[in-house]
């Protein structure tokens, strides 16, 4: 009687086996089937890829404007179009007698000493006008004049190198740049110098 049941038990356990593998494959088989197969919406990356999305964009370059071209000239249709031409050119004509702005540049200050081969000569002098002030208080004297002599002779500037006093000095500096010298010359080249000379003031008994 106890050997008919141990026999048993092992037929039922094979049984219970087989029924428990075929279950866990259907089931198994159903979840398959039941839930949506998910498929990941990821596209590989290639080397091309990497290299695109790691350049920068080129920066935008602003267009220029369009150039303006003048307007060309068109005939005037009545009387009074052609009076308001004309009255607008009057008004945006140009002055050529306007004053400038900008500075006019200086000539460079000329060397106090230039070497020179040939001196300058004195060719025309003019007396001095003696002041009066001066003639009353008997002041007689010479003032030694330094002057700036051009190129062509003429005498650009005149400067008191030793005085007697101020009305004098002031006749001196006006006989000096009127007077006329030929101009000193550095290897036959007339040159920009200057040339100390002296102007008497004598009183005639």
């Amino acid at each position: 009687m106890a050997s008919r049941k141990i026999v048993d038990l092992k037929e039922s356990h094979a049984i219970y086996l087989r029924v428990a593998l075929l279950a866990s494959i259907v089931l198994h088989g159903v979840v398959l089937f039941a839930v949506p197969y998910f498929e990941p919406n990821v596209k590989p990356r290639t080397y091309e890829d990497v290299i695109i999305e790691d350049m920068e964009a080129p920066p935008e370059v602003e267009e220029p404007p369009p150039e303006q071209r003048p307007a060309l000239p068109v005939e005037a249709e009545s009387e009074e179009e052609e009076e308001q031409a004309v009255e607008t050119i009057e008004e945006t004509d140009f002055d050529p007698f306007a004053r400038i702005d900008q500075p006019i540049a200086p000539e460079p200050e000329t060397p106090e000493f230039v070497a020179y081969d040939t001196p300058p000569q004195l060719i025309r002098t003019i007396e001095p006008e003696y002041p009066e002030i001066a003639r009353r208080a008997g002041i007689e004297g010479t003032v030694f004049v330094r002057v700036l002599v051009d190129v062509d002779g003429t005498v650009l500037d005149a400067r008191i190198e030793k005085g007697l006093n101020e009305a004098l000095d002031r006749a001196a500096i006006d006989a000096a740049l009127k007077s006329k010298f030929s101009p000193a010359k550095q290897r036959d080249k007339p040159v920009r110098v200057w040339v100390t000379y002296p102007i008497r003031f004598t009183l005639k008994g």
